[in-house]
């Protein structure tokens, strides 16, 4: 983790500031590193900032009430990126976000998708309110170990917690952003969220399935990679040491 965090640090010391957003769970150690910006959180922020959570953990689901939390206290940046630990890049990562910096698109992820596509991906009914429907057919998911979303993203989502709509980030961000207006758009893959000339650029898409299981691909929920693959300039998802 502290070897990701130095590597992006690196790579965007004069164009962006570089912030670990670090969990706080019992039995798990401080962070201990000199010249890292941290910002910790805990289980708390499930009901500090009075949003209707999926659960009592953050996932699955609730992953994004950390960054919200960060956002509310540090409202200065047009764009945040959040980046999970055992995402790898197999390129130069400045020249990686530098790919996007001309686009003004309010959300961009990985595998963007209509219900239609994946109707029986087992999440689409996470998104509700007590009040409204937004029905399926409408709703969009995304995949998010790593995305880039805008201040007025944020801030749209910060009202909408608010006013208790609840339900997976995966299904809830991508629908309410798009149903609200705002832009979105995938790093690459197929579909029609792809910008031109990014189509299976910055990672290789997974075979299309109607369960929306990501099983193949370079940005995939399972099986686990050991390191970053031979493919270059290419994300990989789960990068982790100790393979299950």
């Amino acid at each position: 983790m502290i070897q990701k965090y130095r590597e992006i640090f690196e790579a965007t010391r004069d164009i962006g500031d570089t912030v670990l957003l670090y969990h706080l769970d019992k039995g798990k150690p401080g962070v201990n590193a000199s010249g890292l910006d941290a910002f910790t959180f805990t289980d708390e922020v499930l009901s500090s900032l009075n949003y209707f959570p999926l659960g009592f953990t953050l996932v699955p689901g609730s992953n994004h009430f950390p960054l919200l939390n960060f956002y509310l206290s540090h409202p200065q940046y047009d764009y945040y990126w959040c980046i999970e630990d055992d995402v790898a890049f197999s390129g130069d990562w400045r020249a990686f976000f530098e790919a996007f910096s001309s686009l003004d698109t309010d959300f961009i992820s990985s595998h963007i998708r209509r219900y239609k596509e994946e109707p029986e991906w087992p999440w689409w009914p996470a998104l509700a309110h007590p009040y409204t429907v937004i029905p399926l057919e409408q709703r969009i998911r995304s995949f998010n170990p790593i995305y880039r979303i805008s201040r007025q993203a944020l801030e749209l989502l910060h009202k909408v917690l608010l006013s208790k709509w609840c339900g997976h980030h995966e299904v809830l961000i991508p629908t309410l952003l798009y149903e609200s207006g705002l832009s979105i758009h995938d790093f690459g893959g197929k579909g029609e969220f792809v910008p031109e000339g990014f189509e299976n650029r910055f990672y290789m898409d997974n075979s299309p399935n109607h369960r929306g299981i990501l099983s193949d691909g370079t940005m995939r929920w399972r099986p686990v990679f050991a390191e970053a693959g031979r493919l270059k300039n290419k994300l990989y998802h789960p990068v982790k040491l100790t393979v299950d």
